[in-house]
């Protein structure tokens, strides 16, 4: 039982360290973009199956609904990367269902990537904050899901870069939709 428990504070602390990292090169502006044209829907698929497989023993569940494969000219481990967190910030927020729900929409000329979840929502006067480093809205964990309070500021920080837009949609008992929406370049 001890050992589970210096295993669990060590990964604990290497996503801490590692995700201060990831924001400290990416807001001195030394991580750089290594932009290539992917298949966006594969990316996601493959993201949200590993994701699956990590939490069903928890009773988690998350359905991804599409039309079509889209691709992208975009840094695919960095949006990866900002996508696994939405994740992971909805499955520890998820509620009672548990269930996240990940949507993929055409909006005019870019790609909208929506990550939903049916949890407590976040109080609007929490909202204008959730982008900044180590902001938690909720103080107490209510779920054993490892958070550094960086991952919401480190999405921020990647989709920036890809001039793309992000937002939040959230009201309280209804649960949140986190978004990001990057540009369909013609290559």
């Amino acid at each position: 039982e001890q050992s589970q428990i210096i295993m669990d504070e060590t990964k604990r602390l290497t996503s801490l360290v590692n995700d201060m990292l990831d924001i400290s090169l990416l807001e001195a502006g030394v991580s750089k973009l290594n932009k290539i044209n992917y298949n966006l829907t594969e990316s996601l698929k493959k993201t949200i199956k590993r994701m699956n497989e990590l939490v069903k023993n928890e009773g988690y569940k998350l359905d991804f609904e599409y039309s079509e494969d889209i691709y992208i000219f975009a840094d695919e481990v960095k949006i990866t990367q900002a996508f696994y967190n939405l994740l992971l910030n909805a499955i520890t927020h998820s509620g009672d269902d548990k269930t996240v729900i990940v949507r993929q929409n055409i909006k005019e000329n870019s790609v909208r990537i929506e990550v939903i979840d049916h949890g407590d929502g976040i109080r609007q006067s929490d909202l204008p904050y959730i982008w900044e480093r180590y902001y938690k809205v909720d103080k107490k964990h209510k779920r054993p899901i490892i958070g550094t309070g960086l991952g919401l500021s480190i999405v921020k920080k990647v989709i920036e870069m890809h001039d793309g837009k992000y937002g939040v949609e959230s009201e309280e008992g209804k649960g949140s939709i986190f978004w990001f929406e990057i540009e369909l370049d013609l290559i």
